[in-house]
């Protein structure tokens, strides 16, 4: 692309489904159908943004899974005239396990061939927007760099609460997106922009890369035809734009309820304002590794790298391992993030075993139980990519050293993965005996990630820690090393700290005492047993004195029933992904038990209405029905209302649920339930989904979240 987001403001079109919706798209069709059904009102449609003065024309493919649909919308798009042409994509619809039925692998495979479609008929660039899972994100970004030479933005959609539906806040969603190489980021969909405005400083200072804000006209109410109507004028929505702009935003546009009126004002203002503002420079030291909900960055409290997840000396995980069996990886993993630790450590090194597969698998097991981000264990180039291909996040990598070798294997894939890395202070010539030459090596290692375009903030100097009974000298130089690395480089450091006790009586006494030690040096993070009294002991006092952060909760929380999970989620203390894991476990144990849990009654009818391809909503509010004994069928998405009608008589169903997300099936979901109605006066109708208020229909029962349909289904169903 032929431009600088350093110096111009760039200004995206807006929306494209209610436009249609009002120029002839059918009722329940998908938008991007009207791309080979009605180009020449698709293309009319690109061209008003243009003449409004979008700097680029999205394709109309946000739901198009095709390849072929994917190309002609590009091809409409280019024919527009814009300076740049985006190829927009968005969500499958579907959950990536642990939360849903879809792998990651199963998300990267619809991402790929629409990436390559859209570059080969004429993309500028790929925008990925709209998305509520990071993981997701990833599988679509991933698939773009590797399908497509383009720039790749990805937007993402935030509740009311300023967290996407998975529970990551924008900085946590920032520091991911980062790390996984696009080229801007931001915020579209959901909210209008006196919603957003709040959160946008928080953003920009997390970000580190240009920002894009595509906020709704408004929060949408229901016209009486069931139609969804915006209310923020072009006038109002220009004036929210130029304080994005002024907070440091370099990237604007419109979502649902824009028009071609709200481009045209955003225009004028930009053309007056001219250059975005500066962003305000960051106010913490950029995330080390971030999972699917939380980062982690050194410099506060002391950082816990846990380390039972290697099966060194471990014969009972060595044995799990060699049969797959990860129950007990899920048990560490749990029994770890409950001890306080930061950081998981996932080591798959047996010999004879398939080490990328059994890696995977532990990484899958861990990220399934616990939302704490991963350390990938490996000797093995080759694992260390199949690990860090479907790790949720920005994972570290352990380890590099200064060998050539090592720099030459490992920092390519810390690069093109936005991976954190150990980096061990020894090169050919062995462990240095001193300090100095640790430091040299550690430089070297620094100087090198810096030519890969790794940034410092991205490594973990290793200064080694070798056993005092064959060595008690080095402790003294290993502690001066971390001193030196931390005043002269600047850079966070991390030990092996049990390394330290190696063939001593009261091994837990001497490694507690080295970690205290260690820490007044200027030690950034341990890896080490978080289960063990004494190390936590001593992080609990040294934390005390310093004041260097809380002590983490230790809740047991796998001991805690689902309600208990219920009542953290409505109180937003754990966020979906934990409260589904918590779900599948509960329903899993009722499923073995011999006496059953399913309640004997009709089973409660749950789908998507017609012309909405999604299913995430729908599908969370059937785990949590199962989970609490409710008889459940899906009849999927995109479903007619005849189909619905069918299969109530089919089933007595007492409860139908119905779900839409996008704007422009919130109509069919109102004609879904006045034909219910008409056809069973007496069954009821529970309605939800992003797109969804009370005001859709009178004759149905609204439910905000899972939580209240459970509520409604205890009333209505049983």
């Amino acid at each position: 692309m032929d431009f600088s987001l350093n110096t111009s403001v760039l200004l995206f079109d807006g929306g494209m489904g209610m436009l249609l919706a009002e120029r002839g798209l059918k009722p329940g069709a998908a938008p991007y159908t009207m791309n080979t059904e009605a180009p020449q009102v698709v293309l009319a449609a690109h061209k008003e943004y243009v003449a409004a003065g979008a700097d680029v024309v999205s394709s109309n493919t946000f739901t198009a899974s095709d390849p072929a649909d994917a190309a002609a919308g590009v091809r409409l798009a280019k024919q527009a005239g814009a300076r740049f042409t985006a190829f927009s994509t968005g969500p499958t619809g579907r959950l990536i396990e642990p939360m849903g039925g879809m792998t990651f692998e199963e998300a990267y495979r619809h991402y790929a061939p629409l990436m390559a479609a859209a570059e080969d008929n004429g993309a500028d660039l790929v925008i990925i927007e709209t998305m509520s899972d990071l993981y997701e994100c990833k599988a679509a970004i991933l698939a773009a760099k590797e399908h497509t030479s383009l720039p790749v933005f990805c937007t993402v959609t935030v509740q009311e609460n300023g967290r996407m539906l998975t529970g990551a806040t924008l900085p946590v969603a920032a520091a991911a997106l980062k790390s996984m190489g696009v080229t801007a980021l931001g915020v579209n969909c959901s909210l209008g922009p006196a919603q957003l405005k709040p959160l946008l400083t928080e953003l920009i200072q997390a970000s580190g890369l240009p920002v894009i804000i595509q906020p709704n006209a408004g929060m949408p109410r229901l016209a009486p035809d069931g139609s969804a109507v915006y209310d923020v004028t072009p006038e109002t929505f220009a004036e929210y734009a130029e304080g994005f702009l002024r907070a440091g935003a370099q990237i604007v546009g419109g979502c649902c309820g824009t028009t071609p009126a709200h481009i045209a004002e955003m225009r004028a203002m930009i053309d007056s304002f001219g250059k975005a503002a500066t962003p305000a420079a960051r106010s913490s030291k950029p995330p080390l590794a971030v999972s699917g909900t939380r980062s982690v960055t050194p410099g506060g409290e002391a950082l816990v790298i846990g380390e039972r997840l290697n099966p060194t000396g471990k014969k009972r995980l060595q044995a799990a391992l060699r049969t797959g069996d990860m129950s007990v990886v899920r048990q560490e993993a749990l029994a770890q993030q409950e001890a306080g630790c930061h950081i998981l450590d996932i080591n798959a090194g047996l010999p004879d075993i398939d080490e990328a597969a059994v890696l995977c698998a532990m990484v899958r097991t861990a990220q399934s139980v616990s939302n704490l981000p991963v350390q990938i264990d490996s000797s093995d180039p080759k694992a260390i990519e199949a690990a860090l291909r479907i790790v949720n996040g920005k994972a570290i990598i352990n380890s590099v050293s200064g060998k050539q070798e090592s720099l030459e294997a490992i920092l390519p894939l810390a690069g093109k993965y936005g991976a954190s890395v150990v980096c061990l202070t020894l090169d050919e010539n062995g462990i240095p005996e001193t300090a100095e030459g640790r430091f040299a090596v550690a430089k070297k290692i620094r100087d090198a990630a810096s030519e890969a375009g790794i940034p410092d903030s991205d490594l973990l100097i290793d200064c080694l820690t070798l056993t005092v009974a064959a060595q008690p000298e080095q402790a003294v130089e290993t502690l001066k090393a971390v001193r030196m690395v931390k005043e002269r480089l600047g850079l966070a450091t991390v030990l092996g700290v049990s390394n330290i006790s190696y063939g001593m009586p009261e091994r837990e006494k001497l490694g507690s005492a080295f970690l205290l030690t260690a820490l007044s040096a200027g030690l950034d993070a341990a890896i080490l047993n978080p289960l063990s009294e004494p190390f936590s002991d001593a992080l609990r006092c040294w934390r005390l004195l310093t004041g260097r952060g809380e002590e983490q909760s230790k809740t047991a929380v796998q001991d805690k029933p689902l309600q208990w999970y219920i009542e953290q989620y409505d109180a937003g203390t754990v966020f979906l992904p934990e409260l589904l894991s918590a779900a599948k476990r509960e329903i899993a144990e009722l499923k073995a038990n011999a006496s059953g849990a399913v309640m004997d009654i009709p089973p409660i009818l749950m789908a998507s209405v017609q012309g909405d391809i999604h299913d995430i909503g729908k599908n969370i509010v059937i785990t949590m029905l199962e989970c609490h004994g409710f008889p459940v069928i899906d009849l999927g998405k995109d479903v007619p209302p005849e189909t619905v009608i069918a299969a109530i008589g089919e089933h007595s169903a007492r409860l139908v649920g119905l779900s839409a997300l996008m704007t422009t099936t919130v109509k069919n979901m109102k004609d879904t339930v006045y034909a219910i109605k008409a056809a069973y006066p007496n069954c009821a109708v529970m309605i939800g989904g992003a797109a969804v208020n009370p005001s859709v229909s009178e004759a149905a029962f609204y439910g905000r979240d899972a939580l209240e349909a459970i509520a409604i289904a205890k009333r209505e169903a049983m």
